[in-house]
């Protein structure tokens, strides 16, 4: 059964109706977008993360969005950038709560300077028996950062698939 022609028109016309009060709210003297409204700055840490009690150190959490799991058994190599090249410091793996077992740096051996982290995903995904084609997109993947401030806590959250990797600053 087909509606009514009279009907058809007054839902338009409601529906319009609808969007014209909405479009007024927005564009009008005092819209939410009013061009002379200000855009709010993005927020931002205005010093160092400290938590009561606990040294600054770097740490790190991975997970694999491949299985959305923490990535268990993942091997991480650790190395200092020297000047000229990358001088390693540790491997360790990644323990099942996608975690090292220790921070990375702490104490002393926390200093400023540039990091790099090599992610051997290859070798992760063939010990899950993951079906993926060879060879692999990627194989090693390089996290590199920066220290600049040793009174910040740094964690670098790590996300990882055969195809993508994604890692930021957290805190």
């Amino acid at each position: 059964m087909h509606p009514s022609p009279t009907l058809t028109p007054s839902r338009r016309q409601f529906a319009l109706s609808g969007l014209m009060l909405g479009a007024s709210a927005l564009t009008g003297t005092h819209g939410a977008l009013a061009a002379d409204t200000p855009l709010a700055a993005p927020a931002q840490a205005t010093g160092p993360i400290v938590l009561h009690g606990v040294s600054p150190r770097l740490t790190m959490h991975a997970v694999d969005t491949f299985h959305g799991s923490a990535a268990t058994g993942l091997r991480i190599d650790f190395s200092r950038f020297d000047g000229e090249t990358y001088v390693p410091i540790r491997s360790f793996v990644v323990n099942a709560n996608g975690r090292a077992d220790e921070p990375l740096l702490i104490d002393d051996s926390y200093r400023s300077g540039r990091y790099e982290m090599l992610l051997h995903v290859d070798e992760y995904f063939a010990a899950k028996g993951a079906r993926l084609p060879r060879p692999a997109f990627l194989s090693k993947v390089p996290v590199r950062l920066q220290i600049v401030n040793t009174a910040e806590r740094i964690h670098l959250p790590i996300q990882f698939g055969p195809w993508s990797y994604t890692y930021s600053r957290g805190s």
